[in-house]
């Protein structure tokens, strides 16, 4: 996990592609430190997901830390979800709806990286 700098500030770039569960935790809690010290509405995250691993408990993690996420990150680019997190992301959007975070306006897919770096960089 890194920070980039782009036309409009910087993004969190967020690589999960391939990893074990054991790092899955780790990038959690890694994404939990860097994201929890910024400003609100000052975050924008390019996630790489493509096999990546979880289990419930991460899951339920990464649900409850919706509000927080919330008032702070104001776009995430999703690459490559593949496989189960697609289930996983698919309970991650329903949650967020149901707590009432417009998810649909800050979470887009993408299978190309340029394309999520443009709609990142959009205002």
């Amino acid at each position: 996990m890194r920070w980039e700098k782009d036309k409009l500030g910087r993004i969190l770039v967020f690589d999960c592609s391939n990893n074990s569960l054991e790092e899955a935790y780790a990038l959690f809690h890694a994404f939990q430190d860097a994201v929890l010290s910024q400003p609100e509405g000052s975050v924008r995250v390019l996630a790489d997901l493509e096999n990546g691993s979880h289990d419930i408990a991460l899951t339920r993690m990464w649900k409850e830390a919706i509000p927080s996420h919330d008032r702070i990150v104001t776009k995430l680019a999703l690459l490559r979800v593949t496989g189960s997190m697609k289930v996983v992301i698919a309970a991650y959007r329903f949650y967020a709806r149901v707590r009432g975070v417009e998810v649909d306006l800050k979470m887009a897919y993408f299978e190309d990286e340029t394309k999520a770096r443009e709609w990142l960089a959009e205002l």
